[in-house]
């Protein structure tokens, strides 16, 4: 199993209020990818303490017997307890009232080959395969839900004004309904990332570089590419492949 990652503040940006944190569990690999938001430094103490609660729950929950229930209760409980402790500090602390961040979290289970995947927000799980790449998590945002409910195209989301706006946060609300996934990467390149590189790059460029180049430098190339298209935000992403 190889994890390599990678985070950029971008061109445009400030501050990174990106994190990205990985862990190898024996033979099986485990990354967290949060894209923070909120005003002045809050974004990034959102994406901070995300990332961080939930490496360290799942690391201290997880055992080598769980089934494929198990872990997607102890992944999904690792994305709620995060989401209690942003609310209760935003509420703790005025100034970092509406502080919250994305999160997308894997744990690739080197035995079965499959990925265990959860995710709230815009932060996105791809599955790479040599003639083939796909979305795996659903956008929590505004201009998705209008593309399930017939309204816009799939083609009119990337000019719409409000394309940046998020209908489901870590932290933002008190509870919070967290998605899971489940699938075999037979033989495929697991990709997660913020929209800083989704936002810049096609589905069909993310695929050739990553099929084309190992995961470290797959990485680089992916934010050079990013980069190249005006940076407009932090671009942060992990690969995954089970070598």
């Amino acid at each position: 199993m190889k994890i390599a990652s990678k985070s950029d503040i971008g061109l445009l940006r400030s501050e990174n209020q990106d994190m990205v944190i990985s862990e190898m569990i024996n033979d099986s690999a485990f990354v967290v990818v949060c894209d923070g938001m909120g005003g002045e430094s809050s974004g990034s103490d959102a994406s901070s303490i995300a990332s961080e609660v939930v490496k360290s729950k799942f690391l201290a929950g997880y055992d080598s017997s769980f089934s494929a229930n198990s872990l997607r209760n102890l992944l999904a409980s690792t994305v709620t307890t995060a989401n209690s402790i942003i609310f209760n500090t935003a509420h703790a602390e005025p100034e970092k009232s509406g502080m919250g961040s994305t999160c997308v979290a894997a744990f690739v289970d080197a035995a079965t080959d499959t990925a265990h995947i959860v995710n709230v927000g815009d932060s996105r799980a791809y599955l790479c395969k040599p003639d083939s790449i796909m979305q795996i998590t659903v956008d929590h945002s505004f201009v998705q839900m209008l593309i399930e409910q017939g309204k816009i195209t799939e083609e009119e989301k990337t000019d719409h004004p409000r394309k940046n706006m998020l209908i489901r946060a870590v932290g933002v609300e008190k509870d919070l309904d967290v998605d899971y996934f489940e699938t075999p990467l037979e033989g495929g390149k697991l990709l997660l990332c913020t929209d800083g590189l989704h936002g810049c790059c096609t589905d069909q460029e993310i695929l050739e570089v990553v099929n084309n180049y190992e995961p470290e430098e797959a990485v680089e190339k992916l934010v050079e590419a990013a980069l190249e298209k005006g940076g407009p935000d932090n671009i942060t992403l992990a690969v995954i492949a089970n070598c």
